[in-house]
This record gives structure tokens, C-alpha cells and sequence, in this order.
């Protein structure tokens, strides 16, 4: 039967689970903002993106008590260990949410499609990060990030061809923009190779 550390620990594992939901709609709320240079869009993301910190903070804080309160095995210190790197990654992912919503260069159409893909592919990093942290495999992670290096390459080499027509500093600032995206999967990634150690089984 499950201890109370464990039946806790299960709770937090579904918290931070409905971090990645929050960090994925961030970052699809950010993108609609960019594609649509509608500033009320990024408003909501950016203030997505601050309820992302308070969760996070929240199941830092969450995980330090499990320590406090019992007293943990090895193996259960580091699973409490892994919990608050991956409550802190998230709150990076949503600090690059917030980025793309602040992005301010207007997009032009042509490139849109390749960076709605780009969007959409890293948001799907996002929620299948969510399964991994509820006991799943982790497969759908692995391929929505090499999506997402797809997407990123298609911008960037739409961008690299443009130069002359809109100024170096244009380019720049969309390659930029798509390396935003590919730090949030790849960030992902990352979370997902350590919650091996950490989701609980029976999460």
C-alpha cells in the first residue's frame, strides 16, 4: 500500500502535469499573438505566462515539503530532487512563452503556415511532457521535438533567403523567434529524460 510520501508524491507529479497543460496553452496563445499581431492575444499569454511562474513556485514549494514533513529514502530524495528541476524548467518554458508574445515584427504572410507548424509542434512538446510525468513512455515527446527541429529549419532557411528583401535585421529577428521555440522543446526534452526518475508509479 502506498506510504503518504508516495500518495503525496503522486499529487505533485499531477500538478506539475497541469503545469505542461498551462505552459503548452501559453505558448499556442503566444503564437496566435504573433501570427495575428494582435497585442490583446499577447496580453493573455503574458498573463498565462505569470500564473506559470505562481504554479511552478507553488509546486517548488509543494516538493520542499515533502522533505520537511517525512523522512524520505534515497530514492524518494531524489525524486523530490527531480520534481523541483522540472517545476523550474517549466517555469523557464513559460518565460519563453512569454518571449514569442513579446516578439513585436510582424510576421508576413507567406511565412506564417511554417510558423504556426512551429508553434504547434512545441506546444505538443509541452503536452506530451504531461503524459511522461503521469508514467507514460514518452515516445510522443521524441517525435513532436524532431517536428519542431523540422519546422525550426524550414523558418530559418525562408528567413536566411530573405535578407535582401527586408534587411538583415528582419532575418535576425525571426531566426531568433524560431530558436525560441526550439529552446522550449528542447527544454522538454530534457524534463522527459529526467522524470524517468521521477514519475511515480500509479500516477
Amino acid at each position: 500500500m502506498p506510504t503518504a510520501f508516495q500518495q503525496e508524491l503522486v499529487t505533485l507529479a499531477h500538478r506539475l502535469a497541469d503545469l505542461c497543460d498551462l505552459v503548452a496553452s501559453t505558448l499556442e496563445e503566444a503564437t496566435r499573438s504573433v501570427l495575428e499581431s494582435d497585442h490583446t492575444l499577447g496580453g493573455r499569454a503574458r498573463e498565462q505566462a505569470a500564473a506559470v511562474t505562481s504554479l511552478g513556485a507553488a509546486c517548488e514549494d509543494q516538493a520542499c515539503a515533502l522533505l520537511a514533513l517525512h523522512a524520505p529514502r534515497e530514492a524518494e530524495v531524489k525524486a523530490v530532487v527531480a520534481a523541483v528541476h522540472t517545476a523550474a524548467d517549466l517555469t523557464r518554458m513559460g518565460g519563453l512563452a512569454r518571449e514569442v508574445a513579446e516578439a513585436r515584427e510582424s510576421v508576413p504572410p507567406e511565412v506564417r503556415p511554417a510558423l504556426g507548424r512551429l508553434g504547434d509542434h512545441a506546444a505538443a512538446t509541452a503536452r506530451a511532457l504531461r503524459e511522461v510525468l503521469v508514467g507514460g513512455d514518452g515516445t510522443g515527446l521524441g517525435d513532436a521535438a524532431a517536428l519542431v527541429g523540422a519546422a525550426e529549419r524550414e523558418v530559418r532557411e525562408w528567413a536566411d533567403g530573405r535578407e535582401g528583401l527586408r534587411g538583415a535585421g528582419f532575418a535576425v529577428e525571426l531566426a531568433l523567434l524560431a530558436a525560441v521555440y526550439g529552446r522550449f522543446a528542447a527544454t522538454a526534452v530534457r524534463i522527459g529524460r529526467r522524470a524517468a526518475g521521477f514519475a511515480p508509479v500509479g500516477a
